[in-house]
């Protein structure tokens, strides 16, 4: 995590640190990147960095953390859903605003596909943080729907929220292999996948 020293920082040179940070995370992994890169990038002095993290881990794990409150932040309206609405409806707005705001922020696109395509270490580590976040809203929405019967109560909680999980990094995979994903393709595809899902379980 950053040092004291970044912390006291005027925001300005916080934000140019952050975004030559974003720029290197997204074309290489953490063992290629180069804090020089990011120094020339931010026009800081290269000793500079040294004080302000203590090594790449650290300065991706900030980086990593940054993106996801943002990420977070943006798809907040559609836990109005959440426990009010049947789970399903819920996880359709989440991964709708989740989708938009990838779709806005080509950056993270490329840093999640670098991260995915680099699945060691502090990336792995990152990895298995997202899906055990993921894991914990969705079984207990889930659960929750199978009490309210809503949800078949044979319905494996786990399972399913699993499937979701897997759905939400779908996004990465899509925009490897197409240059015109849009936001009605990630809609459409969303719906049909959706009512599948629903066939299965309800």
């Amino acid at each position: 995590m950053p040092t004291q020293t970044f912390q006291n920082l005027p925001q300005e040179k916080k934000d140019k640190v952050l975004a030559a940070a974003i720029n290197e995370f997204s074309v290489r992994n953490v063992e290629e990147a180069k804090f020089s890169n990011i120094a020339k990038d931010a026009a800081i002095p290269r000793g500079s960095i040294y004080q302000y993290f203590d090594s790449k881990d650290d300065l991706y794990v900030y980086v990593f953390q940054t993106l996801r409150e943002w990420r977070r932040e943006f798809k907040e309206p559609a836990f109005k859903y959440y426990k009010t609405s049947p789970f399903l409806e819920f996880f359709e707005h989440y991964y709708e605003l989740d989708s938009e705001y990838l779709l806005r922020h080509q950056q993270h696109i490329d840093l999640g596909k670098v991260m995915y395509g680099h699945a060691r270490g502090v990336s792995l580590g990152l990895i298995l943080e997202i899906k055990m976040q993921y894991k914990d809203i969705f079984v207990i929405g889930i659960d929750y729907d199978k009490d309210h019967g809503r949800i078949r109560k044979d319905v494996n909680a786990t399972v399913l929220a699993d499937l979701c999980i897997h759905f939400m990094t779908d996004i990465f995979i899509f925009q490897n292999i197409t240059d015109r994903m849009s936001m009605n393709s990630v809609k459409k595809h969303l719906a049909g996948t959706m009512e599948i899902i629903r066939q299965g379980v309800e």
